[in-house]
Order: C-alpha cells, then sequence, then structure tokens
C-alpha cells in the first residue's frame, strides 16, 4: 500500500489514543486542500499491509491505542489494499475511522459498499475550502457528513475546537498535525 504518512500515537484524529494512516495518491484534487503533497501517486513510500499491521499491533500495546483513522490523500484509490487492511484491523477488534473525499452515494455506486461492513465511522464528502471549520473536530469543512457505522462511538463523544498536535521524533524532527498555520495566528491574536 501506498502512504504519505503514518503517526503511530495521534490524539488529535480519532477518539483517545489513534493510530494515523495518510494514504498517497488522491485525483479528486480539492481546492485548498492542504496535503497536496499526498496528491501524486507516485509520492510516499510503499509498505505491505502485513509490516503495517505488525506496526498497529505494536502501537497497540506501547500506547494503548483503541482505534485506526485512515486519512489522505484518498483511501479509496487504494480500495484493495485499503479493504485488506481494514479487513485485518477489524480483526485485532479496535475502531476504524476513515475519512474520503468521496460522496456515500458514490462510494456505493462505484462498487466500494463493502467497507461499510468494517469501519466503525465514516467521514465523506469533499473538501471545501468556502466551507471551512477549523472548529470541526474530525473533518475540516462543513459539508462533510460523519455517518457512525456501528455504535463504537458516537457523536456525543465530540468535542470541537481547533486542534493541533506536535511531535518531536527521536532524531529532533518536529512533525505537526491537524490546523497548526491557525493554530500559530490565533497564539499571535492572543500575544498582541
Amino acid at each position: 500500500m501506498r502512504l504519505a504518512h503514518i503517526n503511530n500515537n495521534s490524539s488529535i484524529y480519532g477518539f483517545g489514543n489513534t493510530f494515523a494512516i495518510w494514504t498517497q495518491g488522491c485525483s479528486l484534487k480539492c481546492k485548498g486542500c492542504w496535503n497536496k503533497s499526498m496528491h501524486d501517486f507516485e509520492g510516499g513510500f510503499y509498505i505491505k499491509i502485513e509490516d503495517l499491521i505488525i506496526q498497529i499491533k505494536e502501537a497497540a500495546n506501547k500506547y494503548n491505542i483503541s482505534g485506526v483513522s485512515i486519512l489522505g490523500g484518498e483511501p479509496l484509490e487504494q480500495f484493495e489494499e485499503l479493504l485488506k487492511l481494514i479487513k485485518l484491523i477489524k480483526k485485532l477488534n479496535l475502531g476504524i475511522i476513515l475519512y474520503t473525499g468521496y460522496e456515500k452515494e458514490e462510494i456505493i455506486s462505484s462498487g466500494k459498499a463493502e467497507i461499510f461492513d468494517y469501519a466503525d465511522l465514516l467521514i465523506s464528502g469533499r473538501y471545501i475550502e468556502e466551507r471551512r471549520n477549523i472548529n470541526n473536530h474530525l473533518f475540516g469543512s462543513d459539508n462533510q457528513v460523519m455517518d457512525f457505522l456501528t455504535d463504537r462511538y458516537k457523536n456525543e463523544e465530540i468535542i470541537n475546537g481547533t486542534y493541533v498536535e506536535i511531535d518531536i521524533n527521536e532524531d529532533g524532527r518536529i512533525d505537526m498535525y491537524g490546523y497548526p498555520d491557525d493554530f500559530f495566528d490565533i497564539i499571535k491574536w492572543f500575544i498582541n
């Protein structure tokens, strides 16, 4: 499977500690997308599904993760690999949050509805720059829809706000997640 990035212990892309996976490649290329580096299908890196499952198991033991969030890029553009991955995650008894720019009806009409049998929460719909809302906990524009496909997660668990996560890796590299540009704008406003 071609991926752009992995965060093995995120606190903002799910409920509790979450293993976050960003897939590589997206033909939708929504205007204003902040993951433009993930559009190219040749970018990122390749990982075997089995090796990814090993990393998820390790994170479950080390960080007590309770779920896996799959973002993009566009996960559905690697449908066979995605389906294999979420079937294996389901066997680990971890929650699955799946992000896609496709509408639920598009998923059904394209013959990819089988993912509904495995995902616990589907967040769907194109990112629309004019409808951007950085105060939504789990999605970026107000048109996007959350479908709770199982009772694992509940809408009442969502706490909206502007979330930013900063990780300092062992090699000293800093990774920032969420909406860091907007976060810094807010900080500057408070300082001034």
